[in-house]
């Protein structure tokens, strides 16, 4: 049971989940959407430190996938948008993310790793 995955699943499906419930308000996803991101994000295999490596981004029209890439000399995390999915782990970075503009237009940095609380 990877990172509690069927346990986060169950809490989507019973309504429970204050972080599906939130993104759904603010964004076009729909249950469906926010799982299979849960379950690819739940998936995360973790660098050669442990350290994780994936991450899911809330945008006003869907759920973007961030791949984690953790400095271990500088102790810096960047987030870049996972791009394909070539098996897995060998899809291809794409660009560094900086967060999403809403409505509002204000930009925001919202997600939600494998060790977050649904």
């Amino acid at each position: 049971m990877k990172n509690y995955f069927e346990v986060k699943k169950n809490i989507v499906l019973t309504g429970n989940s204050r972080i599906f419930n939130n993104w759904a308000e603010h964004s076009s996803i729909t249950a469906d959407d926010f799982i299979a991101a849960l379950e690819w994000v739940c998936d995360d295999p973790l660098d050669a430190n442990g350290m994780l490596t994936r991450e899911i981004a809330l945008a006003p029209n869907g759920i973007v996938k961030l791949r984690r890439v953790n400095d271990h000399r500088t102790g810096i995390t960047s987030f870049y948008k996972f791009e394909g999915d070539n098996g897995g782990e060998k899809g291809k970075l794409g660009t560094i993310w900086g967060g999403e503009v809403f409505d509002d237009g204000f930009m925001r940095k919202i997600s939600l790793s494998a060790k977050d609380r649904v």
